[in-house]
């Protein structure tokens, strides 16, 4: 009888006690800011995006230099300035617009190793892109959040360069296709979102108030870019940027849209299951590494 009133005892004890600590299992805040931080498209995610183009331009370059074949970089244009706005976030200099700058290439804005790959002899360039991009038969998949899958090629100097910066291949697409398979899930969950609709609602209407008929901040980027695309000279499209980023910031200001956008965010991410955060902070440290990879090369020649 002194037996089971002690197992009761320690059984209502454990409960309470139980109840009292954070659960162990849960994801912890830093793995939500990670998770956030990849689904965030700011100055800090386009000037990653930057470097680790840059330098896969330079691996690759060296890679197919090595099997005796032509390989030009292409331009990834202008660093993005530390305060540019995006879509997610309004940057710290209204100066800096959106740092959509004009297109550099040939008459048809098309790169040169895309146009030198075109010129190619069919044989010789299904040679050229097998040794860049591997064999055809050589590819493997990636199950995404949602369920989807994304197939990736393993062979060839792009899949080399890749596992060098992040480790293997699968690990590069990992950080490409799982921000944005999350975040295709996160449009969704804004799409029936009423506090979201309302602050985008009233960003539209402010926004047509000064001329613009942009349905998001993300539309409006797009626009200038296709404007940039067809060679508008740099001083009109620098006047446009600065009017077009003014009237955002101050429209933002009204509707409170990119604020909101981080807090439905947060609550989204509250949702999911820890599986995902965990895939999302995977990705983060995936990043890292491969940034830290990225600044060993001597990337002047990419600029």
């Amino acid at each position: 009888m002194i037996a089971w009133a002690t197992v009761l005892m320690c059984l209502a004890g454990c409960a309470a006690g139980t109840a009292s600590r954070p659960d162990p299992a849960a994801p912890s805040a830093r793995t939500h800011e990670r998770a956030a931080a990849v689904l965030t498209v700011d100055a800090t995610t386009l000037r990653q995006r930057w470097r680790l183009f840059n330098a896969q331009q330079l691996l690759d370059q060296r890679c197919m230099r090595r099997l005796g074949l032509r390989y030009s970089i292409t331009s990834a244009g202008p660093e993005p300035p530390s305060g540019v706005t995006t879509a997610d976030v309004l940057g710290s200099s209204p100066s800096s617009g959106y740092g959509v700058s004009p297109e550099k290439g040939g008459v048809s804005g098309e790169p040169a190793q895309d146009r030198y790959v075109r010129s190619l002899p069919s044989a010789e360039r299904e040679r050229y892109v097998t040794a860049l991009n591997g064999p055809a038969d050589q590819a493997a998949s990636l199950t995404l959040p949602s369920g989807d899958k994304g197939f990736y090629a393993t062979g060839g100097c792009t899949a080399r360069t890749q596992a060098y910066l992040y480790g293997s291949v699968r690990a590069a697409f990992e950080d490409i296709l799982v921000p944005q398979d999350v975040n295709g899930l996160f449009t969704g969950y804004l799409a029936h979102d009423r506090r979201y609709g309302t602050a985008l609602g009233q960003w539209q209407r402010c926004m047509v108030a000064y001329g613009s008929t942009a349905r998001t901040p993300a539309a409006l980027i797009q626009s200038l870019r296709a404007e940039a695309a067809r060679h508008t000279s740099p001083a009109a499209l620098d006047r446009h940027q600065r009017a077009v980023a003014t009237a955002d910031r101050r429209c933002d200001a009204r509707s409170g849209l990119r604020a909101t956008l981080a807090a439905r965010r947060a609550a989204f991410l509250r949702q999911q299951p820890r599986s995902v955060l965990s895939r999302l902070e995977g990705v983060w440290r995936i990043r890292q590494q491969a940034l830290q990879r990225a600044a060993l090369q001597r990337c002047r020649p990419c600029r």
